[in-house]
């Protein structure tokens, strides 16, 4: 059995049971050691809580709780902190020990450590238990009365996923000849898009898969590449048969891509790497390949079973070589869709239009789906009106592998949730009902834990968004934020343009309303100044979340300390066509000179002020750092000007309690 479970349950600390165990010479509880004989724990239990007898269980494996600290995780895996620090700074994330992690998180980094873990089980909730959640979850799911079951072959489904701006919108731009990235804002993908494509290998190789008129059939799934997107791109990679990872050759691994590769690894989802950018003179095939399989990619020339193929999302280059690839896998894999059952589809994308109302992007995964189809998602029930391709063709019926934009489901519902169709509105409803009564058992806890949340040292928000992904990625992204110092708590989120109940019900908690990609109407936004109640407006997730840090920030008593990071002399100047900018060039004497860090000039004992810094250059290359005793050039803007001898300062400020 696993300690940390068996302290858990007793309701005390590791080390106190370590303690106990060892005074009473019990087998088992020494040192470090994370496994003990059921026994042992049996005995311990009756020294310490005799009650609890009852709940034991025979169970060696390693819970985690949906949140816990770096340190936590450590003890619990019995490994020293400073490796899981390490080992989530080589995954991008860079935390101290006390930080929270969410269980997904923890599961990576645990699984990187080679430590499998599983989720606690949930509490049992007063109205209904979680064995009858269980069994009512259950009783909405399809039971399929033929005793034989009838499968076609279907197209492969691909999900292209990758660090941002890697390429991967622009290998969709080509293979579709569209242009999808000019109409993202900021340039970013920010939200899953699929859809299918026809494809003839240029060597008319046969291949024993669904065909259409022009080629084999593809279907494409693109999900963002953003650090804030990663439930939507977890989604993204449940779906997918295979996945193309698209790798920059001349950046390399970046942490999104190193995400990519463990969730792939979790589920076993085979991967084809794309070498992307490799017109580019300063790309370096063989260093990214090398880079990339210290993470189990191995390249199939090494030896490996990866496929690494260089290609030019932008000029086309051996785009052909990835398609042919799919075609391969997908032959070899034999990917089969059920028949002649009850029609399913699962949600891609979902979202509330002005005009159309609730328009839902789904995957069929099952039989077909056609206009008239009576569908549930959730608790939502409706009846498919009209049902289009993601290019807006419009279809009777869509079978297995095929994505389509479906109008009709009455609200916009959870990315990954299915759409199953019945032949009876009142089957439907009753299966929408026992659906919402375990919702809300399921919710029970965690609506307890928001009343009794006081209003001191508390933010908060109500979020509405354009889609159903971008509501789970912000909501995602903010508990992720650090909230030692104020409480972040979501009043509400939804779908659609803000309305007069959100302001209403702003007003009521004293909340704040972000607004993602979507509308505030002039009638609200005037409603919203008389009542002086705030909201923030943005097409940019960066921009929301950086307002929740600021309001956590604004909780802190703290003052802002200088930390030097390292000096530079000025040994020489140079003219400037811009009366603003000052150019010189200089040599670092201490530390180390880096981009993105503040910049002040001293000359003696006289502080010069702070420095713009436009650009830096060490032998005529562009640098984001250089080290004692390198020498550098540097263009700035700044009030006072320097002059040779003065001493460059590079800091960074820091915040103190």
């Amino acid at each position: 059995m696993n300690i940390s479970t068996l302290a858990k349950l007793l309701g005390v600390s590791i080390n106190e049971l370590r303690d106990t165990g060892t005074k009473n010479n019990i087998y088992g509880f020494y040192g470090r050691n994370t496994r003990i004989p059921y026994k042992s724990a049996e005995m311990i239990t009756k020294l310490v809580r005799p009650d609890k007898l009852a709940k034991l269980k025979n169970d060696d494996r390693i819970y985690l709780p949906a949140q816990v600290s770096v340190s936590e995780l450590a003890e619990t895996i019995a490994v020293p902190v400073s490796q899981v620090i390490r080992t989530l700074m080589l995954n991008g994330v860079i935390a101290t020990m006390n930080e929270k992690l969410d269980y997904d998180t923890a599961s990576l980094i645990a699984g990187e450590l080679r430590i499998e873990v599983f989720p606690e089980d949930g509490e049992d909730f007063e109205a209904i238990s979680s064995n009858e959640v269980e069994q009512l979850i259950k009783m909405v799911e399809y039971k399929d009365t033929n005793v034989s079951k009838n499968y076609v072959l279907r197209p492969p489904v691909v999900t292209v996923m990758g660090h941002v701006d890697h390429g991967k919108t622009t290998l969709l731009d080509t293979i579709r000849s569209t242009n999808i990235v000019a109409g993202e804002a900021g340039a970013i993908t920010q939200h899953i898009s699929s859809y299918q494509i026809e494809y003839k290998p240029e060597d008319n190789k046969e291949y024993n898969l669904p065909k259409g008129d022009k080629g084999y059939k593809v279907t494409f799934i693109d999900t963002p590449g953003h650090a804030a997107f990663t439930a939507m791109r977890a989604r993204g990679s449940q779906l997918a048969d295979m996945i193309i990872l698209m790798v920059s050759a001349v950046e390399g691994p970046k942490p999104q891509t190193i995400e990519v590769i463990e969730r792939a690894k979790i589920t076993k989802t085979p991967v084809i790497v794309a070498l992307n950018k490799v017109d580019l003179p300063d790309a370096d095939i063989e260093k990214v390949k090398t880079a990339v399989s210290a993470y189990g990619l191995v390249p199939e020339d090494w030896g490996g079973d990866t496929p690494f193929i260089p290609i030019s999302a932008k000029t086309g280059q051996n785009v052909n070589q990835i398609l042919d690839t799919i075609l391969t896998y997908a032959e070899i894999y034999e990917l089969k869709g059920e028949i002649d059952c009850q029609g399913q589809a699962v949600v891609i994308e979902s979202h509330l239009d002005k005009q159309l109302g609730v328009v839902t992007t789904a995957l069929v995964v099952k039989d077909k789906i056609k206009v008239g189809d009576i569908v549930r998602s959730g608790m939502s029930v409706g009846k498919i009106r009209k049902l289009t391709t993601t290019d807006n063709q419009i279809l009777k019926e869509a079978g297995v592998g095929m994505p389509v934009v479906i109008l009709g489901i009455s609200e916009a519902v959870p990315i990954g949730d299915p759409i199953i169709c019945y032949t009876s509105v009142k089957q439907a409803n009753n299966d929408a009902n026992i659906e919402k009564l375990a919702k809300q058992a399921s919710k029970k806890s965690s609506n307890i834990a928001k009343s009794a949340a006081t209003s001191e040292n508390t933010i908060n928000i109500i979020i509405k968004a354009d889609v159903a992904g971008s509501l789970e990625a912000i909501k995602e992204s903010i508990l992720k934020i650090p909230q030692d110092h104020a409480k972040v708590i979501i009043k509400r989120e939804e779908v659609g343009a803000v309305n007069d109940g959100d302001i209403e019900y702003a007003q009521t908690t004293d909340s704040t309303i972000l607004v993602f990609h979507t509308d505030v109407p002039s009638k609200q936004e005037q409603l919203l100044k008389n009542r002086k109640i705030n909201y923030v407006q943005s097409d940019i997730i960066y921009e929301l979340l950086e307002w929740v840090e600021e309001q956590i920030l604004a909780n802190i008593k703290h003052e802002i300390k200088e930390v030097e990071i390292g000096k530079a002399e000025i040994l020489a100047t140079f003219k400037s066509e811009k009366a603003h900018i000052q150019i010189f060039g200089g040599k670092c004497i201490s530390g180390k000179l880096e981009v993105g860090k503040e910049f002040k000039a001293m000359r003696g004992t006289q502080d010069l002020g702070k420095l713009e810094l436009i650009q830096m250059q060490k032998s005529k290359i562009e640098a984001k750092e250089v080290y004692d005793p390198q020498e550098f050039g540097m263009s700035i803007k700044g009030k006072n000007k320097v002059q040779v001898g003065d001493i460059l300062v590079c800091f960074d400020e820091i915040m103190v309690k």
